[in-house]
């Protein structure tokens, strides 16, 4: 595995934990993930009146998981090193 393309991804990637600390005390989530836009309708409808929240709150690890695997391939890491990362 070529090292530029893992510290490239490494210095990219999103921590998960991070992330679910972020939306659980403040509600930021899509923000994170580049999406600042419906980061703040989220806030304007007050996460949907809370609905949105909800659906949020089940789905933010698949989300996390798909913009990790995003940044993945963008440095053009392969899909057995994908895999050895535990990202595929």
């Amino acid at each position: 595995m070529e090292t530029n393309k893992l510290t490239a991804y490494e210095n990219r990637k999103v921590n998960p934990t991070t992330i679910w600390m972020l939306f659980l005390f403040f509600g930021w989530s899509y923000g994170s993930l580049n999406k600042v836009g419906l980061q703040i309708l989220f806030y304007l409808t007050l996460g949907g009146l809370g609905i949105w929240f909800l659906i949020r709150f089940f789905t933010l690890s698949d989300a996390i998981k798909t913009f990790n695997r995003n940044i993945a391939i963008e440095v053009g890491l392969n899909n057995k090193e994908m895999a050895l990362l535990k990202i595929l």
